[in-house]
């Protein structure tokens, strides 16, 4: 809807159109739009939409709209999904979309956008002079939802980022909406990949200041992600507002009239976990920093381009009230309204935990050393309820679930779900640790592109076994003679880990794996080959397959269109070359980001069986309303 409340933009066929709202009339404001070339439309980079957002923004004046065409017309049609069940009951099986566009790594033609500004009253349509700008991750937000753009004041220009295909240059560019002319306001080459969005994110680190004429931009050029004030006039650099060896995590509040962004940063105080973050108010122009609360906790504050809770501030409007939940996983978590001081005006809620049992067994944060004896890495470890120190316990290394959970708090609800799950398997008997190795981008460019896998969410697999031997030795009840691996989401770490460490790993459940980058959306595997590690020298499972003594269950979705089956098949062949024995559990009509009960039940089982050395009861039912329908997902 517009800002004068008389006109709404929407989508039809492809083309976008505009609704008077007064009398209900409408037109066409693009005639051009087809299959493959559709305006205002989330990106379809896995072969599908993961969101339905109108990509449309609107000039204050409501006079204009600024919009972009995705174009896959010449993308190579995506790896097939077969629905061998089709669930009309029909026998034959059939190709869930056969014209289903996707880029993988290497393609000549990817998926991006051209952008458009639409003069309402003339129809006229001026496109950006300005080649094909990459979809670049998270591909599941909207370009314009996730704050890739906007306008000027005075609505004759309009800005928005570009992302190299490489992942290592990014750039703001202005748009001049009369003529279509544009300009490049800041260009920035990383060593390693450029994050405009950092993984705890769904939009941009960026702010554009009261009056628009200044920008907050977001930049790990010093080694760690910080903020400098840009001239949006000129593109010239004024002055750096944040600086020293920590991560700036969060842009919370803009207070024009005091020159002050309200911000979060992590890793600032010495000894403490570096993911745990903090409140603190920065000059824009001096950088003199003020903190506001900071404790040995994690504060969560809501930040509109947040993944916990997106489109929604926890700061007033006047800047002069916040709320924020102060939590650590050994801790009950509080929500608090403080003043801009940090002093606490009400609490307002503390969690309920009347309903646990008694001998309930808080998570234990836990600080450890990596495997080169010097990194700080940081976890969590779970206990059973019914726990005795008297007893000996098989270990489940949960640690591999990428980037979008900070281990170390349940600040965040990605946090707080994968939490849960790590507590059920403690209470099936196991001590389950969740580490967080090198390779994490929620830390310095060092950190992150210290890494022994070419992954997205890459891991030193090598830390986590450092970190186990480290709590078995404080722990002598934790059995290092039998050690898993995965249980959940799993980028590729439960194969390879098993197969590259067969002395450390006996079991390992691997569901929703991505065992080879090359066959992945081109904008992840592209850009994780921008680090260190280059994807030729990924590993080589024809070699690796020989490795296997364990047990190693692999759980492949027929219907996974982000790591097509194909990846995980090719583990399957290899291991099938080098005569080892495996289990693997084929779905249908699974997909990549379900969450099923059948498939829990059977992880949970592997593991009691194998690890526990116990017999699971016999088909235990979990309830129904977990799973997902993926065929229809998919297909719609």
């Amino acid at each position: 809807i517009s800002p004068d409340g008389k006109k709404a933009v929407f989508t039809r066929e492809h083309n976008l159109w505009l609704r008077d709202l007064t009398d209900n009339s409408e037109k066409a404001l693009t005639h051009d739009g087809e299959p493959f070339y559709v305006y205002a439309s989330t990106p379809t980079v896995y072969g599908r939409q993961e969101a339905i957002t109108l990509e449309a923004i609107w000039s204050s004046d409501s006079q204009q709209v600024l919009t972009h065409v995705s174009d896959t017309r010449q993308v190579n049609i995506a790896p097939p999904l077969v629905r061998h069940v089709p669930p009309n009951g029909e026998l034959r099986p059939d190709i869930i979309g056969p014209n289903r566009r996707m880029a993988l790594p290497g393609d000549e033609h990817i998926e991006g956008h051209y952008f458009v500004a639409i003069h309402i009253e003339s129809g006229v349509c001026t496109t950006a002079d300005y080649p094909l700008c990459p979809t670049f991750a998270p591909p599941y937000v909207g370009f314009f939802s996730g704050g890739r753009g906007w306008w000027s004041p005075d609505n004759r220009r309009a800005y928005f980022v570009d992302l190299s295909r490489d992942g290592l240059t990014g750039r703001l560019l202005e748009f001049d909406t009369a003529t279509g002319a544009t300009r490049t306001l800041i260009e920035e080459t990383a060593t390693a990949r450029f994050n405009f969005i950092p993984s705890s994110h769904l939009g941009v680190v960026l702010k554009v200041l009261p009056g628009g004429r200044e920008l907050v931009w977001y930049s790990e050029r010093s080694g760690w992600a910080h903020l400098y004030l840009y001239n949006l006039d000129t593109g010239e650099l004024k002055n750096a507002i944040t600086q020293g060896d920590y991560m700036v995590r969060n842009i919370l509040h803009v207070d024009a009239e005091r020159r002050e962004l309200m911000i979060q940063t992590a890793g600032r105080e010495a000894g403490r976990n570096a993911y745990y973050r903090d409140i603190c108010r920065v000059n824009i122009d001096t950088g003199a920093l003020t903190t506001v609360l900071s404790s040995d906790h994690e504060y969560f504050v809501c930040d509109p381009q947040d993944r916990g809770c997106t489109g929604t501030s926890g700061v007033a409007p006047s800047g002069n009230f916040l709320v924020a939940t102060r939590s650590r996983e050994d801790q009950m978590p509080v929500s608090l309204l403080l003043d801009r001081q940090g002093d606490v005006v009400i609490e307002l809620e503390v969690a309920d935990i009347a309903g646990l049992p008694a001998n309930w067994q808080w998570p234990e944060p836990v600080a450890l050393k990596a495997a080169d004896g010097q990194t700080d890495i940081y976890g969590t470890v779970f206990r059973p309820t019914d726990f005795s120190p008297e007893k000996s316990y098989p270990v489940l290394d949960f640690s591999s679930f990428g980037d979008f959970i900070s281990a170390g708090s349940f600040g965040g609800s990605v946090a707080g779900y994968v939490s849960y799950i790590a507590s059920a398997y403690a209470e099936l008997g196991f001590i389950v640790v969740m580490l967080r190795a090198r390779g994490s981008s929620l830390r310095s460019i060092a950190f992150r592109t210290d890494i022994d896998t070419p992954m997205y969410c890459a891991w030193h697999q090598d830390d986590c076994m450092a970190g186990i031997r480290q709590l078995a030795e404080r722990y002598p009840y934790m059995d290092t003679e039998r050690v898993g691996l995965g249980g959940y989401a799993s980028p590729s770490s439960a194969i390879t880990g098993i197969l590259k460490y067969p002395d450390f790993y006996t079991v390992a459940v691997s569901s929703n794996s991505i065992p080879e980058i090359q066959l992945v959306w081109n904008g992840l595997g592209e850009t994780t080959c921008t680090e260190p590690m280059p994807c030729e020298d990924f590993f080589d499972y024809d070699a690796l397959a020989t490795h296997l003594s364990g047990k190693l269950l692999l759980i492949i979705g027929m219907l996974d269109n982000v790591a097509p089956p194909a990846g995980s098949f090719r583990v399957v062949e290899a291991l099938r070359k080098a005569n080892r024995d495996f289990d693997m559990l084929v779905l249908p009509n699974y997909g990549h980001a379900a969450y099923s009960s059948y498939v829990t039940r059977r992880t949970w089982d592997y593991f009691v069986r194998h690890l526990l050395q116990l017999e699971p009861p016999k088909s235990f039912a979990l309830p129904s309303s977990w799973d997902l329908d993926d065929s229809t997902m998919i297909e719609n």
